[in-house]
């Protein structure tokens, strides 16, 4: 199916990230959503990195359910349990990972943002990296968790 919204978790890639952090325990989610992060960063944003964009979005999503600040967001009623899927309080660094990855994997004039053909559609996927951000980045500088 491929992409059918503009939610961090409406693709059939960011499923099957979802699909394999959900069969592990806390540490090892830790570590793959950590070396997703650092693969993003590695592969400088190219179209040839590792990692997706959609995979960052999913990991950076998947750090946010689990800080307070992101329980208000709406998360796939197909993963409830996200809110628990990460050992608290979320430690500065993963979030200051996860927003360095969020920008080097979207990148303004990336493919990412071209690859949507419908504007309204590209403004709702901004907004859903945009409310990520303003959960994750209060906790990237040290301000709450």
């Amino acid at each position: 199916m491929g992409t059918w919204g503009s939610g961090p978790f409406d693709s059939d890639t960011a499923e099957d990230f979802l699909d394999e952090l959900e069969e592990q325990s806390a540490p090892q989610r830790l570590a793959v959503v950590q070396s997703t992060f650092r693969s993003a960063v590695e592969g400088g944003g190219s179209s040839s990195s590792s990692v997706l964009p959609e995979e960052v979005m999913a990991a950076a999503a998947v750090v946010a359910a689990n800080i307070p600040a992101g329980h208000s967001l709406t998360w796939d009623e197909e993963y409830p349990g996200i809110t628990e899927w990460l050992a608290k309080p979320i430690a500065q660094a993963l979030a200051s990972s996860a927003v360095q990855a969020l920008e080097v994997a979207l990148p303004a004039d990336g493919w990412f943002w071209r690859s949507w053909v419908d504007t309204e559609e590209r403004a709702e996927a901004q907004a859903a990296i945009d409310r990520l951000r303003s959960v994750l980045r209060p906790v990237s500088e040290g301000e709450s968790r």
